[in-house]
């Protein structure tokens, strides 16, 4: 707040400044409501080459993994769900970047939005996690007894779509594991500065 004081006719003192300018700690806790925005918006971003990937090679190999069907047909479900996620969790952060800062301008039609993308996202989640267990199940379960030689076998399975299925289940489970030690620093961090 500025020291600058002017003085009218009346002797009353003045202040310079608003009265109602930002105390440091809301411009603190707006930079870390943008900064959490933004680093959610490139996080979904970046986690969308996943399903896209998942989805690709799901479609393509379908039928070429007798050891389990359900491998290809994991590939392609999580990949549609995953899109599906990441296209309500950019809405919702857009939303939230739009409308929420200026709560004024929330309208009904925003709210209900807003509202309708929430429990979409949950449903979805609860699908996508359920789908991951399936998928985990259907693929490490089989990863003693998979062979890549013989494709007239009931063993086989096309390597490249089981090994990529492979990698991308632990990727996903290093993945969550990294989002969540992430999650629990900024929550310390943001107890510590209150």
């Amino acid at each position: 707040m500025s020291s600058k004081m002017w003085t009218n006719k009346t002797s009353e003192t003045v202040p310079l400044t608003p009265a109602n300018e930002p105390s440091s700690h809301s411009r603190v806790a707006s930079l870390g409501r943008k900064f959490g925005t933004t680093y959610f918006i490139i996080s979904v971003i970046t986690l969308s080459c996943i399903p896209i990937i998942e989805l690709v090679i799901g479609l393509y190999y379908k039928g070429e993994c007798p050891i389990n069907q359900l491998i290809a047909t994991y590939m392609i479900g999580i990949g549609i769900c995953g899109l599906i996620l990441v296209a309500l969790s950019l809405f919702l952060s857009i939303t939230y970047v739009c409308f929420i800062p200026d709560s004024a301008s929330l309208t009904l039609m925003a709210s209900c939005g807003v509202c309708l993308n929430v429990i979409a996202t949950i449903i979805i989640s609860i699908i996508v996690f359920i789908w991951f267990i399936l998928g985990c199940i259907w693929v490490f379960s089989n990863a003693s007894r998979v062979q890549f030689h013989d494709p007239l076998k009931n063993t086989y399975c096309d390597p490249f779509l089981y090994k990529s299925t492979f990698i991308l289940l632990i990727i996903t489970i290093i993945w969550a594991l990294i989002q969540g030690c992430i999650s629990c620093c900024r929550a310390c961090w943001t107890s510590e500065s209150d």
